[in-house]
């Protein structure tokens, strides 16, 4: 998601949190909007224009009885908004897709096998000579059934990972993809044609279209999301905060706070399709509080004493 687009997608959250608020949150809330707005000129000028998308959606003698409704007229037009800004016309029309939160195994007409992460999506072209998953959005375990005469390919819009063994997974990020390998070995090549390369178990790259921009080693073993779990040690809290957002939908922010070197870390398992169960255990692990503000806008901070 670029940058511009992960200020709409945040936009749009603070007006239907700020729309659906009651009155003894809004003043509070509205501070830590105000907050949001000041580190980015762009963001408030962003957030003015689907504020007077709701207004002007809205007609003018329903307006008043309509806020008070969590998701009539317009609330269910910026909800809209905010899913097309995080979730691109692809992942609505790709052949499978996972929600936020879902984590799904799919058995492809050959036998083999693909995980899909939280909010993921893919197409699949199977022919009689090649078989092709484009990942469109999120991340994949692919567990690779053998047909030499049909090699297996996972594409995205910076490269291609061909199999030349059995299993390894594939991740979109902002500006690269990740291929990590956990069973024998992926030949990877970029989109536009730069200088590929094999990787081998317990290994992984970081490629844009014009090539590779990092490499690092990597566990062998399945990544702990494909099991359903999310794994820790000694983690930052805005590592945690950051893995626990990308399996539910909205905004889950973490107070500036909780940022600081001296924070507490956190060390254990997480449920990767629970984030409510996941957030309960965390806060009750560190002693931390976590106040949903609306279902969509929810911060973790310092429990009050």
């Amino acid at each position: 998601m670029s940058e511009l687009n992960r200020i709409r997608q945040q936009a749009a959250e603070w007006v239907v949190a700020l729309q659906t608020a009651g009155a003894d949150e809004r003043p509070h809330l509205q501070a830590e909007c105000d907050t949001w707005q000041a580190k980015d000129p762009r963001r408030r000028q962003v957030l003015e224009q689907i504020q007077r998308l709701w207004q002007a959606t809205e007609p003018a003698q329903e307006r008043r009885r309509q806020r008070r409704r969590q998701f009539t007229g317009l609330g269910a037009v910026l909800l809209a908004v905010l899913l097309g800004t995080q979730l691109p016309w692809a992942y609505w029309t790709a052949d499978h897709r996972t929600a936020a939160g879902e984590i799904r195994t799919l058995t492809l007409p050959d036998g083999s096998r693909v995980v899909l992460n939280s909010g993921s999506a893919i197409d699949l072209d199977y022919s009689d000579t090649a078989r092709t998953v484009e990942l469109v959005r999120g991340e994949l375990l692919a567990t690779v059934a053998k047909a030499p005469d049909r090699p297996f390919q996972v594409t995205t819009r910076d490269l291609t990972a061909t199999a030349l063994g059995t299993e390894y997974s594939v991740r979109l990020e902002d500006g690269f993809t990740r291929v990590a390998v956990q069973e024998s070995t992926v030949a990877v090549t970029p989109r536009h044609g730069g200088d590929g390369l094999n990787l081998t178990a317990g290994q992984q790259a970081d490629l844009n279209r014009q090539g590779v921009i990092a490499r690092a080693d990597t566990p062998r073993q399945r990544p702990d999301w494909a099991d359903g779990r999310l794994a820790f040690s000694k983690a930052p809290l805005t590592e945690v905060v950051n893995r626990l957002a990308r399996h539910r939908p909205g905004l889950l922010t973490l107070d500036d706070a909780l940022t600081a070197p001296d924070a507490p870390r956190f060390t254990g398992v997480l449920p990767a399709n629970d984030s409510d169960a996941a957030l309960a255990l965390l806060a009750d692990t560190l002693n931390l509080e976590v106040r949903y503000l609306t279902p969509w806008y929810v911060t973790v901070r310092r429990r009050s004493q």
